[in-house]
């Protein structure tokens, strides 16, 4: 979503980016329990690592909160209580008995709502592929099932001792396909969209939006039996996006971009383990009521794999982005191409120590030197004021940004292929380039390679004259004077050992 944010940045549209951490999920409350912590401070912990995880290799957003903390709690609250009272008004809204485990770890004392067996404490096998799953979701086929549906259901925290009838709210789309007309409309593609399809025509366009829990976000109806919260899994998750484009217009007049009456596209991102949740939950949140609008986009990617294993944070088998980025001489630039370069689209891929390495070092030999070679030959000359664009290199140069521009259509998207026309840039440059040529070169590679290597690119462009970020559509206008020191790439090439420090001692040997 950086990459992609910059792209469009690049060819001139105004972009504005949220992203939200859950402090109400689930699995959050197994993770105090074990801990003997409180879990809206345990959240709210890991979220600053993971804004400063994420900042470490160049991922910032204009606004990347955690909704469920302090004074955001109310603004949550707020878009959450408008969002149900409209599916509620538009009769989307069904209250109806399911029946849920009840184990023995909790006392029969506790609350009703505590001692239910849901979420991070249920484990089962999936009753529509038979893989081993939990919670309410299946991994492996990314099918949604209530607990009742499971096959082999058992605690994971104790014994389950009985079944209760638990009244809850459901979402349920009225009329025929209307659901699949919207995924259409939103370009999903088709291995995903079969998993959507797959769980529609099992159990229809509805599903669960409220749980019964303490913590989380209360929504109580009279027809409920316990105290409800908002289902991380459907309407929290669409709450999340509603906070997110209300912080953005809160104040400014303007118009939440997810009302009926914005003209903003709406674009989100995220893992196929999140594919029933998006297009079932979210998307049936979106039409069930009059407010507010589904999104424009929604993008999927498969798991990423380390070493051949699955990235598992409770075994230790992981790279944070902030060890890695803080791995000494690294270039964050360098490593982000690789990252883009292995995005799971199409299928699971997988990170590679030895490969990162290997493709990391000949990344960035070849793109420091092209730019040392290039800036060498500029700083040859006096001023800029002879320094022009090379005609033949810019056919070249509009070339390749059309083919950049193909691979992050917002139909098609392909991250991973955005690399190759920067790749394929830096063969135009000889072993000892004149100045025109090198400043259409250095323009061209500030142009292509910045929604992948901002901070680079970022310094080239200032080098040669320009203000903001690179525009395409500046790429023939030649600028007059330098500005600043000569860029270089930061940091230096890796060995082995840089990234196996990064990994635990069983795992790396």
């Amino acid at each position: 979503m950086d990459v992609l944010q910059k792209h469009l940045k690049r060819a001139g549209h105004h972009v504005r980016s949220g992203l939200t951490t859950d402090g109400f999920e689930n699995h959050v409350l197994v993770r105090a329990a074990r801990e003997k912590v409180d879990p809206s401070d345990l959240a709210h912990g890991f979220h600053i690592k993971i804004v400063e995880d994420l900042a470490s290799l160049g991922l910032v957003f204009d606004h990347f909160d955690d909704p469920a903390y302090g004074r955001n709690l109310q603004r949550f609250s707020n878009v959450s209580k408008a969002l149900m009272g409209d599916l509620l008004a538009a009769g989307s809204l069904h209250f109806r008995a399911a029946r849920l485990p009840v184990d023995d770890a909790v006392p029969a004392a506790m609350p009703r709502e505590q001692r239910f067996c849901i979420g991070g404490w249920f484990g089962a096998t999936c009753p529509a592929c038979e893989a081993s799953a939990g919670s309410f979701f299946c991994e492996h086929c990314g099918h949604h099932f209530e607990p009742e549906e499971a096959l082999s259901p058992v605690s994971r925290r104790g014994r389950i001792v009985e079944w209760t009838d638990n009244i809850s709210a459901f979402i349920s789309i009225s009329g025929n396909d209307r659901l699949r007309r919207a995924w259409e409309d939103a370009a999903i593609e088709a291995c995903f969209l079969d998993i959507a399809k797959r769980y529609v025509a099992r159990k229809g366009q509805q599903m669960r939006v409220t749980a019964p829990g303490l913590h989380g976000l209360a929504w109580n109806s009279r027809h409920c039996n316990t105290q409800q919260i908002l289902f991380s899994y459907s309407s929290l998750l669409y709450a999340h996006s509603l906070y997110c484009g209300h912080k953005d217009t809160e104040g400014s007049g303007k118009p939440n971009p997810f009302s009926r009456e914005s003209d903003a596209f709406l674009i989100s991102a995220t893992g196929i383990d999140n594919t029933i949740p998006m297009l079932v939950g979210v998307t049936g949140c979106a039409l069930g009521q009059n407010s507010f609008r589904p999104f424009d986009r929604i993008f999927f990617n498969h798991f990423l794999r380390l070493n051949g294993s699955k990235f598992s944070t409770s075994r230790g088998h992981v790279i944070w982005a902030g060890e890695i980025a803080r791995i000494p001489n690294i270039s964050v630039d360098v490593l982000r191409v690789y990252l883009a370069e292995i995005c799971p689209e199409e299928t699971e891929t997988d990170l590679v120590s030895v490969q990162l390495v290997d493709r990391y070092n000949a990344i960035f030999d070849s793109i420091s030197a092209a730019v040392d070679r290039c800036t060498e030959s500029i700083n040859r000359v006096p001023a800029l004021t002879g320094c022009y664009v090379d005609a033949a290199m810019m056919i070249t140069l509009d070339r390749l940004y059309e083919k950049q521009c193909a691979a992050f259509s917002l139909d098609h998207l392909r991250v991973s292929q955005a690399s190759r026309s920067v790749v394929e840039w830096i063969e135009y440059v000889g072993a000892a380039p004149d100045h025109q040529t090198a400043y259409t070169w250095l323009m061209g590679f500030s142009i292509l390679a910045w929604p992948l290597m901002p901070r680079i690119t970022q310094a080239v462009w200032y080098w040669l004259g320009h203000s903001g970020h690179p525009r395409a559509a500046w790429a023939s206008r030649p600028s007059t004077e330098r500005r600043g020191t000569v860029p270089r790439i930061d940091g230096s090439r890796l060995a082995a050992a840089d990234i196996d420090r990064c990994l635990p001692g069983r795992i790396a040997a």
